[in-house]
C-alpha cells in the first residue's frame, strides 16, 4: 500500500472551553499524482493518471454524544491528480474537543463548484453529466500503452471515519489548528476483488478489454467483458449479483476510493 502522509498528531485536552481551527483537505497521494508503479501490480503493469476528478460533499463533524459541528459549505469538484494536499475549506472558532464522528460523501451534484486548479469546462461536464468520478490516464506494460477515460455517477456516503494512528475523527486543539485529510486511493480501481483483503492490483484484463486494439479502453469495451470469462480466483464480487462485467466491477471499486487521513477507513453506504 501507499505510504501514509506524515502529519502532525495533535494532542489536546477536551472539554476545556477553548476554540481552535480545522483545515479540510484532500490528497491523491503519489499513486494519483505520479504513477502506480509496476512493482505494485501483480502482472507488471504501470498506470499513470492525467485526470482524477471527484465530487466531495456532505463533510460533517459531530460527537458520539450527539453534539453537531459545522458542515461543508457546498459540494466541490477537485482534481486530485494535481499536487496536494488541496485545502477544501477552513473551519474557524471550533470547540476544542474530540469530534469523533466525521462523515463525508463522494457523489454527483448539480450545484458543485470547482476547487483548486480545475477547469471550468470539467466542472460543467461533471455537473451536467451527473458524474461523481472521472478518471483519465494510461495503463502500460513492455512498451505497449493504452489510454482510458471513464466517468461514473456513483453516490457513496463515508461515515464513522477512523484512522489506525489517530483514532476516531479528529481532535481540535485549543488555540491551534488540526487537519482532516480525505485521502483518495487510485490503486483501488485496479483491484481484482471487491471484498477480499488479499485482493491484487492487476492490469491484464482491463488492458485486454481493448477489443478493437485501437489503444483506447472504453467503458463499452469494459461492459463487453463478462466476469465469468476471466481466470478463476480473479475478479471476485463477494456475492454482489449486480456486478457482471468489468465496467460494473470498476464502478463498484469506485465506491472504495475514499479514505480518511491516509490509510483510515470509513463505513461506506451506497446512496
Amino acid at each position: 500500500m501507499k505510504r501514509l502522509l506524515a502529519v502532525l498528531a495533535v494532542v489536546a485536552l477536551s472539554g476545556c472551553g477553548g476554540v481552535g481551527e480545522l483545515s479540510l483537505t484532500t490528497w491523491g497521494e503519489e499513486y494519483i499524482e505520479q504513477e502506480i508503479p509496476a512493482t505494485e501490480f501483480e502482472d507488471g503493469f504501470t498506470v499513470r493518471y492525467t485526470k482524477f476528478l471527484v465530487v466531495i460533499k456532505d463533510f460533517t463533524l459531530a460527537t458520539k454524544t450527539g453534539m453537531k459541528g459545522p458542515s461543508q459549505t457546498g459540494p466541490l469538484v477537485v482534481d486530485v491528480n494535481k499536487l496536494g494536499p488541496i485545502e477544501l475549506q477552513s473551519f474557524k472558532n471550533l470547540d476544542a474537543i474530540k469530534w469523533d464522528r466525521v462523515s463525508y460523501g463522494i457523489g454527483p451534484s448539480a450545484s458543485a463548484t470547482g476547487s483548486g486548479a480545475v477547469a471550468a469546462a470539467d466542472v460543467d461536464a461533471m455537473k451536467s453529466g451527473g458524474h461523481s468520478l472521472w478518471v483519465e490516464g494510461s495503463v502500460s506494460k513492455m512498451g505497449v500503452s493504452k489510454t482510458f477515460s471513464w466517468k461514473f455517477d456513483i453516490d457513496t456516503a463515508y461515515t464513522e471515519c477512523t484512522n489506525p494512528d489517530f483514532g476516531e475523527g479528529v481532535t481540535v486543539p485549543t488555540g491551534g489548528k488540526a487537519e482532516v485529510q480525505l485521502t483518495i486511493h487510485g490503486d483501488h480501481l485496479w483491484y481484482d476483488d471487491l471484498q477480499s483483503p488479499d485482493a491484487k492490483v492487476r492490469g491484464t484484463a482491463i488492458s485486454a478489454a481493448d477489443a478493437n486494439n485501437d489503444g483506447v479502453i472504453t467503458q463499452d469495451e469494459l461492459k463487453a467483458v463478462q466476469l465469468t470469462s476471466l481466470p478463476l480466483g480473479q475478479y471476485g464480487t463477494g456475492g454482489a449479483s449486480s456486478v457482471k462485467n468489468l465496467d460494473d466491477f470498476v464502478r463498484a471499486l469506485g465506491r472504495t476510493v475514499g479514505h480518511f487521513r491516509g490509510e483510515g477507513e470509513c463505513v461506506t453506504t451506497a446512496k
